[in-house]
């Protein structure tokens, strides 16, 4: 048996299956790889596979990328059943954490082995029954807790992007998922360099569209599931969940690049002086607090500020 006919033995979906079996999995398809972000299935779009997890994490979310996750997937689970036998569009988004890799099924193949085998209708049965039960709660909690986050889900007039009040709400939530799962959460405090003398010289108007530009490059730069917000005046704030130091530092680097080449236009579409920002970065432990991390990257972008700006600086702490 090949190493790969093995994983796939070892499969929730494909257990006791025999040997022919797996080879008519193997020869109608080979595996996906997918990048850290990228979306598997999302609601509304059309689905014809059943997918298992042969490596890395996958994330499923109602609603939106960014709404809280309510689903982890690993190794040997499977997604996308429950849409091939309703025969309806996936009801939520699925999207990979890590770099992972799936194995396609179509539902063709699917619905044969159902009708040609007991073992793998009975693991698909109990799989969806399984689901069912340990998740409808908590499904039903989750949506509660999004639609009453949503209710406190604020969003900044100005540049579009999450508020202090959003925030408040949800950092304790995001850094508790972090530590629960032994992973990683990046923060940046973003400040524009000399936004006062750029309001003074341009305008308060000219400043507005300043701050307008800095969010779209945010909201445009991130990943899916990574969150951005405006602190407080000049100031933003973005969260990067699961990410280490070393991914932290290049996507704020890339952050701040994409900041100075971006172009800025008045409201009468004259070309305005574009700006700079400073970045302090941080990364979550065990022991850390919503405040903790808060300072801990504004004691980096201070760093940030003295070191004659335009330039990421990171806490020393986060070093392994």
């Amino acid at each position: 048996m090949s190493s790969l006919a093995e994983t796939l033995s070892h499969t929730e979906l494909l257990k006791d299956a025999p040997e022919f079996m797996l080879d008519m999995v193997l020869e109608s398809a080979t595996p996906l790889t997918l990048s850290t972000g990228d979306v598997l299935l999302s609601p509304g779009g059309n689905n014809y596979h059943v997918y298992l997890i042969l490596s890395g994490v996958l994330a499923v979310h109602f609603d939106s990328l960014d709404s809280p996750e309510i689903r982890e997937l690993t190794q040997g689970t499977s997604v996308g059943e429950l849409s091939i036998l309703d025969g309806t569009s996936p009801s939520a988004y699925v999207v990979a954490k890590v770099e992972s890799q799936v194995f396609p099924i179509h539902c063709d193949l699917l619905h044969k082995l159902i009708a040609d085998t007991n073992p793998v209708a009975a693991n698909l049965l109990r799989l969806i029954i399984r689901w069912l039960k340990s998740n409808t709660r908590r499904i039903i909690q989750d949506r509660m807790y999004i639609e009453e986050l949503s209710g406190y889900a604020k969003i900044d007039g100005l540049t579009g992007l999450y508020n202090r009040r959003w925030l408040n709400n949800a950092l304790p939530r995001l850094l508790d998922q972090a530590i629960n799962s032994v992973q990683p959460l990046c923060l940046m405090m973003i400040d524009v360099d000399h936004f006062k003398k750029y309001n003074d010289t341009h305008g308060h108007l000219g400043g507005d569209h300043a701050l307008i530009a800095v969010g779209e490059v945010l909201r445009n730069t991130v990943r899916p599931y990574d969150f951005t917000m405006r602190y407080g005046g000049e100031e933003f704030m973005v969260i990067l969940p699961n990410t280490s130091q070393d991914e932290g530092v290049m996507i704020a680097e890339r952050i701040r690049q994409a900041i100075e080449n971006k172009g800025i236009f008045s409201a009468s579409g004259a070309m305005l002086p574009s700006v700079t920002i400073s970045i302090g970065l941080t990364v979550s432990h065990a022991t850390s607090t919503p405040q903790s991390l808060i300072a801990a990257a504004d004691a980096q972008l201070y760093r940030s500020k003295e070191s004659g700006r335009n330039c990421t600086r990171i806490d020393a702490l986060t070093h392994a």
